[in-house]
């Protein structure tokens, strides 16, 4: 009995040694990032960042490719149909997790397909208005529009973006009655916001515009204040308790990738993330650095889950 416990245990030692080896001898050939967006945004200049010191640290190509299309659901269906051997990775965003409540027919299954690695960063929104619009404070903008219902509208980059349901979710928080404008992409909803052809918009990309007096900044979305933004309160400093909302983004690898190059690909990143340059340029752009485990990138993906796609039942958002 006792020899045949401790062939079974040789058998499975055999087994997990080379895993272990191969992990630690991981990467030997170039690492590819498939970023789900264009060139030049935030998701675009997260990559880059990590893959030059991923780059300068494993001695190996670390290249960043970007895939945009169909709401992310081109870089993701990529991925998910990749080798899994640790050598290329998903780098994506919010729509990742509600695409499955939005879209009917889906190339993919993210329960089945794809596995969380780690949070790359979180960008909160800002709470900007028109400067023209009589208010100077997030209760001002609720008493307005509790005293006008239907009068104040809200600009978004498209429907459930972080910015549309950042504002639907002020709205369902505060009892109030807010129109929602989609636009396709900030720069128009910007300039509508600017000439007053809407109220207000929950965004992370106006700040030069707030430090140029073209919008003004009444709250941010995040649970404490931004370094950014230092003398802009959060929604929950002005009473709207339990108010927090940030764009994510966060990083995939192909279901099947061993456990072992998962975990390290985390720890990497993390390190990466988590590095003085890394972390000061993510501050210049508006991001708040990420990182660590997989089983706690995991259990942020649920929470976010829950919490957005409970406002998509709720606003009656229906799978196209």
């Amino acid at each position: 009995m006792i020899r045949a416990v401790a062939a079974l245990l040789a058998a499975a030692l055999s087994l997990l040694v080379p895993l272990s080896a191969s992990a630690q001898a991981w990467p030997t050939k170039p690492v590819r990032i498939i970023v789900a967006y264009p060139p030049g945004g935030a998701t675009d200049l997260q990559a880059r960042l990590v893959a030059a010191k991923l780059n300068e640290r494993w001695g190996v190509p670390v290249i960043v490719e970007n895939k945009p299309g169909a709401n992310t659901v081109i870089a993701t269906d990529m991925v998910a149909k990749a080798a899994p051997d640790g050598q290329t990775v998903l780098l994506t965003a919010m729509p990742y997790a509600l695409n499955p409540m939005l879209i009917a027919k889906l190339p993919y299954d993210t329960a089945k397909d794809l596995v969380p690695v780690t949070l790359m960063a979180t960008i909160p929104n800002v709470l900007v208005v028109y400067p023209g619009l009589p208010v100077n404070s997030l209760g001002d903008l609720i008493k307005l529009a509790r005293a006008e219902p239907g009068s104040v509208s809200f600009a978004s980059t498209g429907q459930a973006t972080s910015t549309h349901l950042s504002g639907e979710l002020f709205g369902k928080m505060a009892g109030l009655k807010l129109n929602h404008i989609p636009y396709k992409g900030s720069a128009p909803a910007h300039l509508d916001l600017i000439a007053g052809r809407v109220s207000m918009m929950f965004d992370n990309g106006a700040l030069q515009h707030v430090k140029s007096g073209k919008l003004k900044a009444l709250a941010v979305t995040s649970a404490k204040r931004v370094p950014w933004l230092p003398d802009t309160p959060t929604m929950m400093e002005q009473g709207l308790a339990g108010y927090e909302a940030a764009a994510w983004y966060g990083v995939f690898a192909p279901s099947g990738t061993p456990s072992a190059i998962v975990r390290k690909l985390a720890d990497e990143i993390t390190w990466a993330l988590r590095s003085p340059d890394t972390v000061e340029k993510l501050t210049t752009a508006g991001a708040i650095a990420g990182g660590g485990t997989p089983e706690e990138f995991r259990k942020f993906l649920a929470v976010e889950t829950d919490k957005w796609g409970q406002l998509v039942r709720d606003l009656g958002m229906k799978p196209e």
